[in-house]
């Protein structure tokens, strides 16, 4: 469902994937390819990805599902990278959610 309804965003080294859900909570699901690396460099990929999303998670109180696919180029990434495009899509992600407020009927 995330994918096919979610809101998609892009980057040289991620595709971001979020979709609200009705839980209460944000909930964070990883794809990293073979592709990208050994086993150690796709582990390392995954803890600099949920160290990001638990920081960032906390300035943007969101309820949604997440899934980030990293891409091979992933690799040269460092934590300011990730960060600062992850931040771009929560932040646009946000103010889109608030922006939208119920209609009141008349």
């Amino acid at each position: 469902m995330v994918f096919k309804e979610g809101i998609t965003f892009a980057s040289k080294y991620l595709v971001v994937y979020a979709r609200p859900n009705i839980l209460g909570v944000n909930r964070l699901g990883l794809s990293i390819s073979k592709k990208v690396g050994i086993a150690v460099t796709r582990n390392k990929i995954k803890r600099l990805l949920r160290d990001v999303m638990r920081r960032l998670l906390e300035e943007f109180p969101l309820n949604y599902d997440f899934i980030i696919i990293a891409r091979k180029p992933s690799v040269e990434g460092r934590l300011d990278d990730f960060i600062r495009d992850i931040k771009s899509f929560l932040s646009r992600l946000f103010h889109e959610k608030s922006s939208h407020t119920p209609d009141k009927a008349l």
